[in-house]
């Protein structure tokens, strides 16, 4: 059975919109980097078209089972937090944004020397900041996820292909 034709000529449109809506979905992704630093935890949030996150609410929890939050705050301006929380163990972060954003990452601690001096501070800032563009370079669209994608909306297409080749025989 052929569809009428004024349903053959809506597929190419029908397939355009979603394929235009579906990057348009993955547009505002929420990014999380968090590490502890001593007696607090820091971090930022962003989008993964790398705007800063404003306003999104940032929790911290043990790594390990449900309890209660051990610290609560917003972002600010630059998307950036900085939490109050024994920074002794991982600790589970939680940033929750607007239209269900959600992101969580387990923060590890980074080893102060008691005492800082101006070396610790600037070795702990040149940390937070690597461990920023690593997360950016992870959260970024490569042209192998690309090519991968396509390759597998090929592969599904062949396969339907194929299967309706074998119910008209």
């Amino acid at each position: 059975m052929t569809p009428p034709p004024l349903l053959r000529a809506l597929r190419p449109i029908a397939a355009t919109v979603l394929l235009l809506a579906a990057g348009a979905a993955c547009a505002h992704g929420l990014v999380l980097t968090a590490q502890g630093e001593g007696t607090h935890v820091s971090g930022q949030v962003r989008y993964s078209d790398n705007t800063p996150a404003v306003g999104i609410f940032v929790e911290v929890r043990a790594a390990e089972g449900d309890g209660p939050p051990l610290a609560e705050a917003s972002t600010d301006a630059e998307g950036r937090f900085r939490l109050p929380a024994p920074a002794t163990r991982p600790l589970r972060v939680i940033a929750e944004g607007e239209e269900g954003h959600r992101a969580e990452v387990v923060a590890h601690a980074v080893p102060l020397v008691v005492g800082g001096t101006a070396d610790t501070d600037a070795a702990v800032a040149t940390l937070r900041l690597l461990r920023e563009d690593i997360s950016r370079l992870e959260s970024r669209i490569r042209l192998q996820d690309i090519i991968g994608g396509i390759g597998y909306i090929v592969g599904i297409a062949g396969i339907a292909a194929w299967l309706a080749a074998r119910r008209r025989k």
